[in-house]
């Protein structure tokens, strides 16, 4: 799909979901900030199958599911697919087209913005995924940040595997850096981050950045992923 096609599309994001009202309050505002339609996995309505299958009745034969989700986990893997095959199956004449999640190395600009220009060390906090492709990624965007502030970054995780943001702040005191600075790379505020943001302050740091938010990096990457979506086969559950 051309960068042109997509913006006369009908792109919807599909978020995880959250009990958290900031959480889906945000999640709207990027929606309406990308000029994008947005439905929920879980906790929030609407249903994202509901919003293409809306879309549909509006006229709409070709929409696009983006996860508005940072890794290549489970939800990006699975969810996506079974419900571009759920929409398209409810109305035979929409095709839908699934985009890759949102995380990428660029966001990384976003994530050092307003960090404090004496730091010495940086934390990039991540949900968690058991996924090692999903870890390996955050990692990255970790050294990517760190590489903006020129100064040592680790990667830490609210749940999964890796270390919480307690044990990557100890590590980088370990290795000489005194004004350690978090930053979160979440789409949106929630239980997680808070989490995550928790274990960073247990131990004491300098600055606490903010989730990504409507932050123009992050649209980039939406519309990017729009334009690159493509049809996927529904991912087969069980024998």
């Amino acid at each position: 799909m051309s960068e042109a096609l997509w913006r006369s599309s009908s792109v919807v994001l599909v978020a995880h979901g959250s009990r958290d009202p900031r959480s889906p309050a945000t999640v709207r505002a990027i929606a309406e900030a990308a000029g994008a339609r947005v439905g929920f996995l879980e906790f929030n309505e609407p249903d994202p199958v509901d919003v293409l299958c809306d879309l549909a009745d509006e006229g709409c034969e070709r929409a696009v599911a983006l996860p508005l989700l940072l890794t290549d986990a489970y939800h990006a893997r699975t969810d996506l697919p079974e419900i571009a095959a759920r929409a398209a199956a409810a109305r035979p004449g929409l095709t839908v087209d699934v985009a890759r999640p949102v995380g990428d190395e660029s966001l990384a600009a976003a994530l050092v913005r307003g960090v404090p220009g004496d730091v010495d060390g940086l934390v990039v906090l991540a949900a968690g995924t058991s996924v090692d492709e999903g870890r390996a990624h955050v990692a990255a965007v970790a050294a990517a940040a760190g590489r903006r502030l020129g100064v040592p970054a680790r990667a830490a995780f609210a749940s999964g595997p890796g270390p919480r943001g307690a044990e990557a702040v100890a590590a980088l005191r370990a290795a000489g850096s005194g004004r350690v600075a978090a930053v979160c790379y979440f789409i949106a505020p929630g239980v997680l981050c808070d989490r995550a943001v928790d274990s960073a302050r247990s131990v004491g740091i300098t600055h606490v950045g903010e989730p990504l938010g409507v932050a123009p990096e992050l649209l980039a990457s939406i519309a990017l992923r729009a334009a690159e979506a493509r049809p996927v086969s529904p991912v087969r559950r069980g024998p």
